[in-house]
């Protein structure tokens, strides 16, 4: 028998104006007889225990399936960060693909609990039942990547309810697959509502992680410190910073440009600083290319502290992919985009002239990139202190940064008083 449903309070979500009333969720709660047992994750790393108090409120439990690129990724960890902040006593599990894999190292850094999804289809759909069976959540949340079908799939014939939270500006295949049966499909823009069914559709702009949104704490002079430590104090007055952001796992395209063309732009710009992140697939080869170590460049596989970049940097050279063009718009950096037209759907390309549109953001196709014509555009870019005010301007103004915030809160207005099984 379940017992009366206590409420659990979702109290002022932080950085949401939304509203000023508490929102209150009926959670159900076990008997005395029917005490929950302890998840055991495969070889992953368990969730919390749940408190043996049999008087004590049953916690919220959502589980997050994502996997591949950052833009699924980290936008599962924003929602779920975004979800603890508010219920500290929440649990969450987080379901992706085997190590090593960005979610699963994400997922070690974390205080979440991890389980592994395999690659192969049934094996997935069989992984992702037993997962989901085990830590029975009150809702999934799938944000894309290999992960997400097979876990949506699980649920489905689970009875379980989920969500989907797409990031690009054309859906993904797997979202018009599954957005007739999901509880809603959560868009970063408005383009795809026209595709899907819109009633189940609501744009809210893509979550972003609390450290982005926070960048402003951390003052210029002490992240270029971290980046440049060798160009000494004061070296931030008049400091043209660069930041080259080449994808998650990296582009030889942007990197061959930025390798031909940086230890020139260091020699003839005396106060332009370069951080550069090649991805893991190719820093070896370019860091055996460039030339020593030069104290106005930072060389570096991948950035973790994104914050810390955001708050050196005056402009970025990026790629296309969602997440990259979230934090853009949040932090207000005037950008110059290079999307990856290999992607399905082509969705960057159709992310970055979006970006073109509402914030003036500089596009360079890969069949126009190479070195010279990157130099050109960043020249062009830092030699107009007005168009760079305005670029800044109109991305803030474009920016939700209360986004992860507003779905989380949705996301817990359709979780109902049915106990999960």
């Amino acid at each position: 028998m379940v017992a009366t449903s206590p409420r659990l309070l979702v109290r002022g979500l932080p950085g949401t104006q939304t509203t000023k009333t508490p929102i209150c969720i009926p959670i159900p709660t076990r008997s005395r007889r029917a005490r929950f047992r302890r998840c055991h994750l495969s070889r992953s790393r368990d969730p919390a225990p749940v408190s043996e108090d049999p008087q004590a409120p049953d916690s919220l439990r959502v589980a997050f399936a994502c996997g591949g690129a950052g833009g699924h990724v980290y936008s599962a960890f924003a929602l779920a960060d975004e979800l603890h902040a508010s219920l500290p006593h929440s649990r969450s599990l987080f379901l992706g693909g085997p190590a090593p894999s960005l979610e699963s190292s994400t997922a070690a850094a974390s205080s979440y609990a991890f389980a592994t999804i395999p690659p192969c289809l049934p094996s997935a759909l069989l992984a992702a039942a037993l997962h989901l069976h085990r830590f029975r959540p009150h809702i999934l949340v799938a944000t894309g990547g290999p992960p997400s079908l097979p876990s949506c799939l699980a649920a489905l014939l689970l009875g379980l309810p989920f969500v989907i939270q797409d990031q690009d500006a054309g859906p993904a295949p797997a979202t018009r697959l599954l957005a007739p049966v999901a509880q809603r499909v959560f868009l970063a823009f408005n383009a795809p509502v026209r595709l899907l069914p819109k009633r189940k559709c609501a744009v809210y702009g893509n979550p972003v992680r609390m450290s982005i949104r926070n960048y402003l704490r951390v003052s210029k002079a002490a992240a270029m410190a971290r980046f440049f430590p060798r160009a000494g104090p004061g070296c931030e007055e008049g400091a043209e910073v660069v930041l080259f952001l080449a994808g998650t796992l990296g582009s030889p395209e942007i990197n061959v440009a930025v390798l031909n063309m940086y230890y020139e732009m260091l020699t003839t710009k005396k106060n332009r600083y370069l951080i550069w992140q090649t991805g893991p697939e190719d820093f070896c080869e370019m860091e055996s290319l460039v030339r020593g170590h030069h104290r106005r460049l930072f060389l570096t596989p991948f950035l973790h502290e994104m914050d810390m970049a955001y708050a050196a940097t005056d402009v970025v050279v990026s790629r296309a992919g969602s997440v990259a063009c979230t934090e853009i718009l949040v932090t207000g950096k005037p950008a110059i985009l290079i999307p990856l037209p290999t992607i399905v759907d082509d969705h960057q390309t159709k992310n970055a002239y979006i970006m073109a549109d509402v914030m003036g953001a500089k596009v360079i196709t890969e069949d126009e990139l190479d070195s010279s014509s990157l130099t050109r555009i960043i020249d062009e870019v830092f030699g107009d202190e007005k168009l760079m005010a305005e670029m800044s301007q109109k991305a803030l103004n474009a920016a939700r940064p209360n986004s992860s915030a507003d779905i989380i809160r949705h996301i817990c207005s359709l979780i109902g008083p049915t106990n999960p099984t």
